[in-house]
């Protein structure tokens, strides 16, 4: 389905807000086309035109009863007080419904206002939700700082060039309906010579509308490129500063920015070329249109004041026909934007569930690895290559091997951050792809060789993934990760606020943190990933102290390259170009003297 149609159909949820506002719009229409009505009356009464009507006409509705009608009342009341009351009375009818219009006007855009601000937030809110939803891998494919170039820019550009062009897509032909209805009215001649012009007026719109889309969607792809650039460079902000590589970066920058600047002037040239060249085309109609009117009035074919309410007519029909214009070439510019947004959309989902998904609520007994094989996505390379693995319940399983081995794809699996691309996982004898993702996930705790930590306060980033935890949970849990001590020295506290991942913290007290949050977790299934392998001997002491505590119980996954850290595994499995070639206790291994104990051998060297 189209994008922009779906989008349109996703408006209707806002039914109530768009009937108010269709309803005011009609009125304001209305409204002004009566307004401007009262101009030939008035230039009648004004040049001592108003034709004489003997006896009071009947009302009826059509032209000829309405104007004799109106021509006699003016005609009265002008013999009984004078013209200049009548003049007055003229006005104060035309400034009246003109604050009418005015005022139906403000009310239609008062209650357009939900509905743009509405859709914004579920762009948004269903971005947010299904980028969540994505698989893991997605995010190794594209930049992070391209998807917030599309959540930020791109969902603005729809409110802008979308939404609000919608109001005008229907406004403003409706002004251009009604008032070309008036002109029919008037004079069916003249009107066909207008019409007769507007196919060429369309062409032309047409093809600039097409290609501002086109230039509109490169420019949009171009400043994703560009946040992409400063998020990289905000990332990698000591390593550039360390490697003197701030003018490089900064004329690589530039050099974005400038084709950037060059590609949003070309698009921002011929959107406002619309309007400049719409309203040449216009006016060139409304003076062909006056010279053949005027012809007329002198000829005697058409009243004076007629012609005049006529031409204004059409003149106040070439600004809604302007606009008319522009919000199409808008609404093309934004559908560049809207396709970038709803792309993300079209990507499947990583983490939907299958239909019927069991629940699980506890480990019970073993974790199966059966046959399993793994390539990445895109990738015909094996990770994984027959993997045959069981790890029972309340045992301590170290893998180790050299990087690229397929330790952390093998706790990635266990996760459901992929699937595997032949075999099977079973968690106490059901497959892993039958259960419910939710569930799988709440039985797993991970510490990671990289800490992550919430712009927050260091008892929110405790209370993470637990948030019915109370003061006294959290100190427990920090307790047991030695990390009590050092919070109670920070300025608040455990209220204090920790910055932009915790960069205020040594990595061993950001790590400490990370092993609170996985004890308060309290999940039956650990995975440790490389968890000492950034610190120093002390830091490692007191994170190494924490995560025995943290193991006390449970199911642990160690993964490795410390021999110190895993040598009294219950289970320790050699992993190399994903197989497993080794497993056993670490004096068992040992005394095989095999691939671990050159590793072991190799390390004490």
């Amino acid at each position: 389905m189209d994008d922009l149609k779906h989008f349109i159909r996703s408006l209707f949820r806002y039914k109530g807000f768009i009937g108010l506002n269709l309803f005011f719009n009609v009125l304001y229409v209305f409204t002004s086309a009566f307004s401007i009505t009262l101009i030939a009356p008035f230039v009648s009464v004004l040049f001592g035109m108003v034709p004489s009507v003997e006896a009071e006409p009947d009302f009826g509705w059509n032209t000829d009863a309405i104007l004799q009608w109106a021509y006699y009342h003016i005609g009265q009341f002008q013999l009984r007080h004078g013209t200049m009351d009548a003049l007055l009375l003229l006005s104060a009818a035309f400034m009246a419904a003109t604050l009418l219009s005015n005022t139906f006007r403000y009310l239609s855009l008062f209650f357009l206002c939900n509905v743009r601000s509405g859709i914004l937030r579920d762009l948004r809110t269903s971005f947010y939700r299904h980028m969540m939803l994505l698989p893991v891998g997605y995010f190794s494919e594209k930049r992070k700082g391209d998807l917030l170039s599309r959540i930020n820019s791109d969902v603005g550009e729809v409110e802008w060039a979308v939404v609000r062009s919608l109001q005008g897509a229907f406004m403003e032909p409706l002004f251009v309906l009604v008032f070309v209805a008036g002109l029919f009215v008037i004079s069916w001649q003249l009107s066909l010579a207008v019409f007769f012009s507007l196919p060429l007026v369309m062409y032309v719109a047409g093809k600039v509308g097409a290609s501002l889309k086109r230039k509109s969607d490169k420019v949009q792809g171009m400043l994703g490129k560009m946040v992409a650039s400063v998020e990289e460079a905000i990332n990698g902000l000591r390593i550039i500063k360390s490697f003197n590589l701030i003018e490089m970066v900064e004329k690589e920058f530039d050099k974005r920015n400038q084709r950037y600047v060059k590609e949003l002037n070309a698009v921002l040239r011929r959107r406002d070329l619309s309007g400049p060249l719409t309203e040449i085309m216009l006016i060139s109609v409304t003076l062909g249109v006056m010279l053949f009117g005027g012809l007329k009035v002198v000829q005697g074919g058409m009243n004076a004041d007629m012609f005049v309410l006529f031409v204004l007519l059409l003149i106040k029909t070439i600004s809604p026909a302007k606009h008319a214009v522009t919000a199409f070439y808008d609404i093309q510019k934004g559908r560049a934007a809207l396709e970038r947004v709803y792309a993300v959309f079209h990507e499947p989902a990583g983490d939907s569930d299958r239909p019927g998904a069991l629940e699980k609520k506890s480990f019970d007994s073993s974790i199966l690895y059966d046959d399993v094989c793994f390539s990445y996505p895109g990738s015909d390379k094996l990770v994984l290559d027959k993997v045959g693995l069981k790890m029972e319940k309340g045992k301590t399983y170290a893998f180790v091997g050299p990087s690229g081995a397929g330790k952390t794809t093998i706790a990635d699996l266990l996760s459901r951050f992929y699937d595997p691309s032949s075999g099977r996982i079973l968690l106490d004898g059901t497959d892993l792809r039958d259960l419910k993702r939710e569930d799988l996930r709440a039985l797993v705790g991970t510490v990671g060789q990289f800490p992550f930590l919430w712009h927050d306060t260091v008892a929110e980033n405790i209370r993470f993934g637990k948030e019915d935890a109370g003061r006294e949970e959290v100190e427990a849990a920090a307790r047991k990760a030695n990390a009590h001590e050092f919070i109670m020295a920070l300025p608040q506290g455990y209220d204090t606020n920790l910055g932009d991942n915790g960069m205020t913290l040594s990595g061993g007290q950001r790590q400490r943190i990370v092993i609170a949050r996985a004890i308060l977790k309290n999940a039956p299934i650990l995975v440790l990933d490389e968890a000492t392998s950034a610190l120093d001997t002390q830091s490692e002491a007191l994170v190494q102290d924490a995560l025995s505590k943290l193991m006390q119980g449970r199911t642990s996954i160690v993964i490795a390259h410390r021999i110190s850290t895993v040598r009294n595994a219950d289970c320790i499995v050699v992993f190399d170009h994903g197989r497993i070639v080794e497993q056993g206790t670490h004096k068992e291994l040992m005394e095989k003297n095999g691939v671990y104990a050159q590793y072991v051998n190799l390390q004490a060297l």
